[in-house]
């Protein structure tokens, strides 16, 4: 449980640095990969 915490967090960190140098390719890729880890915890 608590590993998917961190992972949670550090993708949300890297979607944010992503979107800050304006790649939204990259931010589109890393929100998907979250949204599935996000479905897994429910």
């Amino acid at each position: 449980m608590k590993k998917n915490v961190n992972e949670i967090l550090m993708l949300q960190y890297r979607i944010k640095r992503y979107q800050a140098m304006g790649n939204g390719v990259m931010c589109q890729a890393l929100n998907g990969k979250l949204q599935k880890l996000l479905a897994r915890q429910a």
